[in-house]
């Protein structure tokens, strides 16, 4: 795996985190975020979605994280499901409301380079580091993330 040592702070402990990074980068960044969707598809049978989604600043308008994930909703509670598809709530504040218990297994981090938005949510040529995980639900796979945080933006960040 990925050696964070020479990362700032602020990335090593979103990047070890198994809980939800949103009240973290809030914390950390000193503003609420808000979710911006960005892409959201369901598969022809609706057993799944892809969602792509920034967690941005409110005041600094600034993206602190782009997310994609493929969402099992079969393995959901069907409010979760609605309030997933209508609402700009957070995965992670979701879980909280509907007091899903979740096991999350982290299986790459990485530091990339963007190619491009439509691939990784950033300008071509930001630095970023990722991390790829399954969530568990009762021993069901409910969903798999990868998330991407700009490194520069954590870089300006006081601890």
């Amino acid at each position: 795996m990925l050696d964070l040592s020479s990362f700032p702070l602020s990335l090593q402990v979103l990047m070890h985190t198994d809980g939800t990074v949103t009240d973290l980068i809030e914390l950390l960044a000193h503003e609420k975020l808000t979710v911006i969707k960005l892409h959201e598809t369901t598969n022809e049978d609706s057993s799944f979605m892809t969602r792509k989604i920034y967690l941005q600043g409110k005041n600094s308008k600034i993206n602190w994280l782009c997310a994609e994930s493929k969402i099992y909703l079969n393995n959901l509670n069907d409010n979760f499901v609605k309030d997933l598809i209508h609402h700009s709530i957070p995965i992670g504040t979701l879980w909280t409301k509907y007091k899903i218990e979740t096991y999350k297994n982290i299986t790459d981090k990485k530091e990339e380079l963007s190619i491009s938005i439509e691939q990784t949510g950033y300008e071509c040529g930001k630095k970023l580091l990722s991390r790829t995980y399954e969530v568990f639900n009762n021993q069901k796979l409910i969903m798999e993330i990868t998330e991407r945080f700009p490194i520069s933006h954590f870089a300006k960040l006081a601890l």
